[in-house]
């Protein structure tokens, strides 16, 4: 390996062992649910995640601060390590080839798709992305191979992911309003509800 791609190769070893605390955090999920909470957050900051945070709130069991805190950097640095990824293995992702751990973290081909379809709908996708059930991450790899600008890429990012997470603790909020006040069938079917249109939004985008 060559000195000049020292830096890449750390970036990829934290973005495995960013990848490799997430999947940890699924088993250990009850235990730091009830007892440390917002541990859970640094762990793991996705929407499944932000939404019971928005219903704890709503409980009194745990406070915004501590929890913007502990999701918002993670969230917009993860993502814009991606972006850096992508720029930095252009070449190796347009070869269909990225070396080590980098194949599997940057799948070329799965990028590749992106690209296609971020060139259609630009910085719709990339903020639109962070409110659907959609890899971000891989957004960010695709904007960042195909030569996207930082401020193009950064900024329709970092505005979807403020969305995301002011729009997943506020319905966590209300529907922690709902459990209380009508029934957990309510609460059950708002998070299906909410699920859904993620999941469908999420369709929409990949659509070329």
């Amino acid at each position: 390996m060559k000195l000049r791609d020292l830096p890449r190769e750390a970036f990829l070893w934290l973005a495995g062992l960013r990848l490799v605390v997430g999947l940890a955090a699924i088993p250990l999920a009850p235990f730091l649910y009830r007892q440390h909470f917002i541990v859970l957050v640094l762990m793991r900051p996705t929407k499944e995640v932000l939404l019971a945070a928005g219903f704890l709130i709503r409980q009194g069991k745990v406070d915004l601060g501590p929890v913007l805190l502990a999701s918002i950097p993670l969230m917009l640095l993860g993502v814009w390590q991606f972006f850096y990824l992508g720029r930095v293995y252009s070449k190796e992702i347009r070869e269909g080839e990225v070396p080590g751990i980098g194949g599997r973290l940057i799948a070329p081909d799965k990028v590749k798709k992106l690209q296609k379809v971020l060139d259609k709908k630009g910085p719709r996708l990339i903020f639109l992305g962070r409110l659907a059930v959609f890899s971000s991450a891989m957004v960010g790899a695709a904007a960042g191979a195909g030569k996207m600008s930082s401020r193009d890429f950064l900024v329709p990012d970092g505005l979807g992911a403020l969305a995301s997470t002011a729009i997943t603790l506020a319905a966590g909020y209300f529907l922690g309003a709902a459990y209380e006040k009508a029934s957990p069938l309510l609460t059950v079917l708002g998070v299906l509800a909410l699920a859904g249109a993620g999941v469908l939004l999420g369709r929409y985008l990949r659509r070329v």
